[in-house]
């Protein structure tokens, strides 16, 4: 299963020519149709999330949680209980600002219609 929490302004954000961003864009829709993937577009207005990307693995079997942090040199890897702890409120802070799945996929449709 993937969840997936990505700011709307990376959805007006310019890479590329409008041709790569209806690409790119379409792509965001064809992968959010997949049934272990949900994927949710967050409020401009949320802070939150701009510390920067991560990403949180739970592991199976009992494992700790891994997370992965970046920076503009590199990735930073940690189970570090109290880092995973924090990440996973900022993960569940960011997620109350999200919009619903339905919500979410209808504004990247209404983004790629105006990447012409």
């Amino acid at each position: 299963m993937l969840l997936v929490l990505i700011d709307e302004g990376v959805l007006h954000r310019r890479i590329g020519g409008p041709q790569v961003m209806r690409e790119q864009l379409g792509h965001l829709l064809e992968t959010a149709q997949r049934p272990a993937v949900f994927l949710q577009v967050v409020d401009p207005e949320c802070v939150a999330g701009l510390a920067g990307a991560f990403m949180i693995a739970e592991l199976p079997n009992g494992q700790p949680d891994v997370v992965s942090s970046d920076s503009p040199a590199q990735a930073h890897t940690t189970t570090d209980h109290d880092v995973v702890t924090s990440i996973w409120q900022r993960y569940e802070a960011i997620r109350l600002w999200a919009y619903p799945e339905r919500v979410s996929v209808l504004k990247i449709e209404e983004v790629r219609r105006e990447w012409t």
